[in-house]
């Protein structure tokens, strides 16, 4: 499997602050072995680290999206799905789901710096023994839920806006005062539903990068939650507010071609005075 990249990106907010905060933003970990992103994670020295959703595999009862009029996109999604099963019966255990490889990631993870955690749509079921984990391990779960928090001089505001009811937490959320950072996991969501708020910067995931990603510029061609070469693969979009990471893992059996899994860093700081 092809080693990570480190995508560096520069925020800045009139917020004031005492000096600049590096935060590492790692998504789509699907109990997967992600080690070299974790190497990664140590050479970066962050203050924060948030994790965008689909940390585990908890989705015996999630919905099926349907696509019962789009004859052409549910035949291509056919074929991913089949050929994936296939491949899977010769795939090695070592990059099977494993819901120890997430937990022993978070658990190094939080040695490094605060880790914060949202939900995506593999999350649908917790179990209770994930709570007690999340708990034990001194990482904050945000399930439609924000905290507070003072780092370097900049009071901040983050909060996890799940996949299933989060119209009235991101309504509730957006009133909170101070520099707000949301961890959303599906990028879709933002021009709907956080695009016109006061939400100061978005972190997404879930698109893995559109898996195979075509042409010049690099177009993702399968970007789940949107269209075929959906435009919300990976990058920077909005003008900087939101920021969609292509994942640390491949989920699937099927390579992830020209489009390396990623570990991003964001460093927020006030602009330069003239």
């Amino acid at each position: 499997m092809r080693a990570p990249i480190l995508t560096h990106y520069t925020v800045t907010t009139e917020y004031p602050m005492d000096e600049a905060i590096r935060i590492a933003h790692v998504s789509d970990l699907h109990e997967r072995r992600a080690f070299d992103v974790l190497d990664l994670l140590r050479t970066i020295n962050p203050d924060l680290i948030v994790v965008t959703g689909d940390t585990l595999e908890r989705y015996d009862n999630r919905p099926q999206y349907q696509f019962e009029h789009r004859p052409v996109k549910r035949a291509i999604i056919n074929a991913i799905h089949y050929t994936n099963w296939f491949l899977r019966l010769f795939e090695s255990d070592a990059y099977k789901a494993k819901t120890e490889n997430a937990h022993s990631f978070l658990r190094e993870a939080v040695k490094l710096a605060p880790v914060y955690v949202s939900l995506g749509n593999h999350e649908q079921a917790l179990l209770p023994e994930d709570y007690a984990f999340y708990r034990e391990a001194g990482i904050t779960l945000l399930d439609n839920a924000s905290t507070t928090l003072t780092v370097k001089g900049l009071n901040m505001n983050i909060g996890g806006m799940s996949s299933w009811d989060y119209e009235e937490f991101i309504s509730r959320f957006a009133e909170e005062k101070g520099f707000k950072l949301l961890l959303l996991h599906h990028p879709e969501r933002f021009e709907p539903y956080v695009k016109d708020t006061d939400i100061d910067l978005t972190l997404s995931g879930h698109t893995h990068g559109g898996q195979v990603r075509i042409g010049r510029k690099g177009r993702g061609f399968f970007v789940p939650g949107q269209s075929l070469f959906g435009k919300l693969a990976h990058g920077r979009f909005f003008g900087g507010r939101l920021i969609v990471s292509a994942g640390c893992s491949n989920t699937v059996a099927f390579p992830r071609l020209f489009n390396p899994r990623e570990l991003v860093v964001i460093d927020l700081r006030n602009p330069e005075r003239k």
